[in-house]
């Protein structure tokens, strides 16, 4: 028989220096490998919430005026055009998208556009031929032709968009803008 065999005592430990050394490798390990994650992961994760920063505007579409049909066919009977344009977003770009609808009235041979939006909570208005105005369906406000608010909870009128004011026979141009809801002042958003 060898002497390994009868040789009962417990195997010999490392000494607390090797002990120590590991830790320090282990924990040293850890903080570069920590280190270089954060290299790898932190542009990615600023560049993904980047949108969402206050201050930074990210969507847009309709800072510019657009075509929304010849002039001589609007009257004194109010008509709703769609507003398309290309949206532009902190991600993608889409063609082409309905970004609002406007109403289009003319009032003693003046060219009127209102959004359609209610300004109370942001429903849809429609015109009702009947009572020759506009109403919001939601919470019952109405207005006048002229855009002016005249029952209802809405905290204003109906917010006048800007046009380029066509000649003639010419095409109407409409730029489109969202307001802020439920305020009486008329805020962009």
């Amino acid at each position: 028989m060898s002497d390994d065999a009868t040789n009962t005592s417990p195997p010999k430990r490392a000494s607390e220096a090797d002990d120590s050394r590991r830790g320090f490798l282990k924990v040293g390990v850890g903080v570069l490998g920590a280190g270089l994650a954060g290299v790898v992961v932190a542009p990615a994760v600023r560049a993904l919430l980047w949108p969402l920063a206050d201050g930074v505007k990210v969507t847009s579409g309709g800072e510019d005026f657009v075509v929304v049909g010849n002039r001589d066919q609007f009257g004194e009977t109010p008509i709703k055009v769609d507003i398309y344009a290309d949206r532009v977003d902190a991600w993608n770009r889409t063609k082409n998208v309905k970004i609002g609808s406007a109403w289009v009235v003319v009032i003693d041979e003046k060219l009127h556009a209102f959004s359609s939006v209610c300004p109370h909570l942001g429903c849809a208005v429609d015109y009702d031929g009947e009572l020759g105005k506009f109403k919001c369906p939601c919470h019952d406000s109405a207005f006048g032709l002229d855009g002016a608010r005249e029952e209802g909870p809405s905290p204003r009128g109906l917010d006048q968009l800007e046009f380029d004011e066509p000649k003639e026979g010419k095409l109407l141009a409409i730029r489109y803008e969202r307001f802020k809801q439920g305020v009486e002042a008329k805020v962009k958003v």
